[in-house]
């Protein structure tokens, strides 16, 4: 009897530390990233240095309202993704678990097509986003997902990071952004400049409150060719010199004192002239007058 209870017991405790283990597992196998066919075949695709035309696309998250835009190859909430609840699409904001579009707010890509300096960002928020409070709503996620593979890290190089939120600069989190890994691992190129889930990196577990925007700019190097397109505008510094219109006045005013002055000499000159001419006409009356009379 006893050696019986001690089987049944063994038996038991084997049973419930693998079923401790499967849930461990579980959860792990459940959560890990999927891949739209699109993004398998960008993945594969040779790299194309010379004549390059890749994608840039704007990723968000915040936990607590689980306000997001998911990396462009996910595929259900993806570029060509199908949402559970059969609306939205991935040029919008989605929360609540993808339940509700955010209407308002407008996100801008880049197309990348050789080296220079490109932009992506999300505008027009106007307070759609609540605002992080580091318990509740939490920023964990600023990212740029592209579509080129993998293979191009360290051939193709981002650099020159900028983290722009509501037209000020502030600073990486990390100090760099980090090459995200799971895409990396389904062979994509990924970088977050906010990825709180990556806690070496960032240990800040809110980093902003956005009003109204939020802005990613970085250079791309690496390319055979050069992309005119894709330089950020500065801002033009206002102009030092007089204003058009002063100009012309002060020309036309000039004008009118230069004719002025020419009106007075020429009247001056014509004066003298007839006062010359009356003087040469009396001389010579008096001297045609003196001749008649020594006749």
């Amino acid at each position: 009897m006893r050696k019986s209870l001690k089987k049944i017991v063994a038996v038991f405790a084997a049973s419930s530390l693998a079923l401790a283990l499967a849930v461990g597992i579980l959860p792990g196998v459940a959560e890990a990233v999927e891949c739209s066919d699109a993004g398998k075949k960008a993945a594969k695709a040779e790299l194309n240095v010379d004549t390059p035309e890749y994608h840039a696309y704007f990723g968000y998250q915040q936990q607590g309202t689980w306000t997001f835009r998911n990396a462009w190859y996910d595929p259900g909430a993806g570029l060509d993704g199908t949402f559970s609840s059969g609306v939205g699409d991935y040029n919008t904001l989605m929360t609540d678990g993808g339940n509700q579009v955010i209407e308002g707010p407008v996100i801008t890509d880049a197309i990348i097509k050789g080296n220079g300096t490109y932009s992506v960002s999300l505008t027009n928020i106007n307070g759609a986003i609540p605002a992080d409070d580091g318990a509740t709503n939490i920023t964990s996620l600023i990212f740029v997902s592209t579509d080129i593979p993998s293979s191009a890290i360290g051939t193709i190089n981002f650099s020159d990071f900028k983290l722009i939120v509501d037209g000020a600069e502030i600073p990486l989190p990390g100090g760099e952004p980090y090459v995200d890994a799971d895409a990396e691992e389904l062979g994509l190129y990924q970088f977050d400049v906010v990825n709180t889930y990556h806690k070496e990196a960032y240990t800040s577990p809110s980093i902003l409150a956005t009003n109204n925007s939020i802005e990613i700019q970085f250079t791309v190097s690496g390319f055979n060719v050069d992309d005119p397109d894709a330089v950020i505008a500065e801002p033009t510094e206002a102009p030092t010199e007089k204003p058009a219109s002063s100009d012309a006045g002060s020309a036309a005013s000039s004008g009118a004192d230069d004719k002025s002055d020419s009106d007075e000499e020429g009247s001056s000159n014509t004066t003298t002239i007839i006062i010359v001419v009356v003087a040469a006409i009396v001389v010579i009356g008096g001297v045609v007058l003196v001749m008649r009379k020594k006749k």
